[in-house]
């Protein structure tokens, strides 16, 4: 091909690359913040944690010196460390932690088992009597009564029980509205420990830009409520991957930006605090979704997730990023039947490098948010369907650049059922019980893509009954549910899966239309005439 052929044929995907290389580039641009006073915070959250196990579940077990080394990572960042209960593995860590050179806020794992909470007590005051200077403060019971498993006076009775057995100073950990609820629990404790988790807020949490105002308004109005009550605020942080709730968005810049700027006004608030938490804890993605896994200061290897001082990078391997856009971008010109590539066809070789780009760049990022939700094999394995489900997008979407026929009428029907049957799945379970869930957005838009466009993916199935029935309902669950998952008009995150739905649905119109016309027809049967 001569140069001046080659010139207008490579110029689009160059441009595609450039455009793709600066997208990244952008992502993984450093964000200037506050640092953290000394590069120290004042307390941190720790459970010893082992990878999927919750410390609390049979069979948990850690390597010999797991929890000494723990204590040397959290040494370097904290004087104090916060623990939750004082048996089995965790009540290790309050001699450990003495060794070390660090404070302890002693935990006791507090519910409606009365044979347990006398274990936690009597474990708790054992190890806090043994290593009384290590001890700032006993805490008797966490969130008991967010988790509705006992009155305020019966929380009352145990705390001033374990205050006739110590001297050292006794308080309970809960939001602040359960204090509210229930004075006769702060009358019984030396002093007031207060959870402030904005990400948690109901209705609709605030954003990052405004939730040190909220984070004040609530420490003033306690002051307020229970004046002259000494408190400290028990666990405060912000989670740095999972799904975005109102205005919250759990990001790594979010998380470190939310430290920093509340570790500035600390100082002013006049408040001890304590961090959740200094160790990313990957099992509590079972309960608490993926968010759950990702409050630490520290990951699950015990590395650092970002400098406590200097700016901060969300995609600090963005380059990564730009490296399997390209990639991408390459595969979809070196693949492309003969003939697809060429000066003749400018528009269609500039797409078919942009759905390769595109391609890369959402393995990429969709695979690091599938290892995020990665727990136990069968969510694993729903990760890489949906991970070669985007791939499959975007070869499909490839070819209809490149101008092959659409998809045969079989395989056809068989990619739409591949791509609309988790499709339905996802957008119920989001629409019923997303709390906890992942939007997965970006495993989905290539594949929309791909049916929305007739060339892609072929036409609908009308000339298959059964499977344009099917899909019809598919396609109703979905334009129904998707939008329902959107609880702020800022949470651009829930309106993006929710234009994803909307383009699922209107990939099956005319099976929608039909099924419509059939029920119609089945409901108001046309009238004889005569």
């Amino acid at each position: 091909m001569r140069p001046a052929l080659l010139l207008p044929t490579v110029g689009g995907p160059v441009l595609v690359g450039v455009l793709f290389i600066a997208l990244w580039a952008w992502l993984g641009r450093p964000i200037a913040m506050p640092d953290i006073p000394d590069g120290h915070l004042q307390c941190l959250s720790y459970a010893p944690s082992n990878g999927n196990t919750a410390p609390q579940d049979k069979g948990f077990t850690l390597p010999p010196g797991a929890i000494a080394a723990d204590m040397a990572h959290l040494r370097t960042m904290t004087d104090c460390i916060r623990i939750y209960s004082s048996v089995g593995h965790e009540g290790e860590a309050i001699p450990a932690a003495q060794a070390a050179g660090l404070k302890v806020l002693v935990g006791m794992w507090i519910g409606a088992d009365d044979k347990r909470n006398a274990k936690e007590i009597d474990a708790a005051l054992a190890l806090a009597h043994a290593h009384p200077d290590a001890v700032k403060a006993l805490v008797v019971g966490n969130e008991v009564l967010l988790r509705r498993e006992m009155t305020g006076e019966q929380l009352a009775d145990i705390i001033r029980s374990v205050k006739a057995r110590t001297t050292l100073p006794v308080t309970y950990a809960d939001i602040y509205e359960f204090w509210r609820r229930n004075p006769v629990v702060a009358d019984a404790v030396d002093l007031m420990t207060i959870h402030v988790l904005p990400y948690w807020d109901d209705p609709t949490p605030v954003s990052i830009d405004k939730v040190q105002a909220h984070v004040r308004t609530i420490i003033d109005t306690a002051r307020a409520t229970f004046p002259g009550k000494p408190l400290q605020i028990g666990e405060i942080g912000w989670p740095s991957a999972g799904r975005t709730r109102g205005e919250a968005a759990p990001t790594l810049v979010n998380e470190a930006r939310f430290l920093r700027e509340f570790a500035q006004q600390a100082d002013a608030l006049g408040v001890p605090y304590n961090v959740i938490e200094g160790i990313d804890q990957p099992w509590k993605r079972g309960p608490e979704g993926t968010v759950g896994g990702f409050w630490g200061v520290l990951d699950a290897s015990r590395a650092p997730k970002f400098p406590l001082q200097g700016p901060v990078r969300e995609w600090s391997h963005w380059g990564t990023g730009a490296a399997a856009a390209l990639a991408g971008l390459a595969l979809a010109l070196i693949l492309a039947p003969a003939g697809a590539v060429s000066p003749l066809g400018q528009a269609r070789t500039t797409g078919l490098a942009l759905v390769g780009a595109a391609t890369g760049s959402v393995a990429w990022a969709f695979g690091a948010q599938a290892l995020d939700f990665a727990m136990g094999p069968m969510i694993t394995a729903w990760g890489l369907y949906l991970w070669l489900l985007a791939g499959a997008g975007g070869v499909v979407l490839a070819r209809a650049c490149a101008g092959l026929p659409a998809l045969p009428p079989r395989l056809a029907l068989i990619w739409r059922w591949l791509v609309l049957a988790p499709a339905t799945y996802a957008a119920l379970a989001m629409a019923a019980d997303g709390r906890h869930r992942d939007f997965l957005t970006l495993a989905f838009v290539l594949p929309m893509l791909s049916l929305a466009w007739p060339r892609a993916a072929g036409g609908q199935p009308g000339d298959r009954p059964a499977s344009a029935a099917a899909e019809a309902w598919m396609g109703l669950v979905i334009l129904v549910c998707g939008p329902l998952t959107i609880d702020s008009m800022l949470n651009t995150e829930s309106q993006a899966w929710a234009v994803v739905c909307l383009g699922l649905a209107f990939a099956c119109r005319e099976a929608i239309s039909a099924e419509l016309a059939f029920l119609r027809g089945r409901l108001f049967p046309a009238r004889p005439q005569g």
